[in-house]
């Protein structure tokens, strides 16, 4: 019987520079951000198909890892004219904690959607 993961994120993980890295890796990201969505499991975010976005998405993902085990990534890429998607997913715990992180940026999306 597997034991299961607590839901917590632990940023503790990371000296101060690996924080400053994850933060501008993240920042750099939004602004290719494409869209996010929820999925059964959690939520999918959608990003430009550039093989330096992919290369940011799988560098966030190796750091994302490490301070929330609980959730499992999946990276969903095709080739450069189509979106790379990054599934974010867990248990019922892990899709609150998500849904919990994510509504203000999901909230705020949607009223740019509105606006456009």
């Amino acid at each position: 019987m597997s034991k299961e993961i607590p839901v917590a994120c632990c940023h503790t993980v990371y000296t101060k520079s690996q924080r400053e890295e994850y933060k501008s890796i993240w920042e750099e990201l939004e602004t290719r951000r494409i869209s996010i969505s929820e999925i059964e499991k959690g939520y999918q975010y959608q990003f430009q198909g550039d093989s330096e976005t992919l290369r940011l998405v799988n560098e966030w993902v190796r750091m994302e890892r490490k301070c929330c085990p609980f959730l499992t990534f999946t990276v969903i890429a095709c080739n450069e004219e189509k979106p790379i998607m990054l599934e974010l997913t867990g248990n019922e715990k892990a899709k609150a904690f998500l849904r919990t992180e994510m509504q203000e940026k999901i909230n705020m999306i949607s009223r740019v959607d509105q606006e456009n």
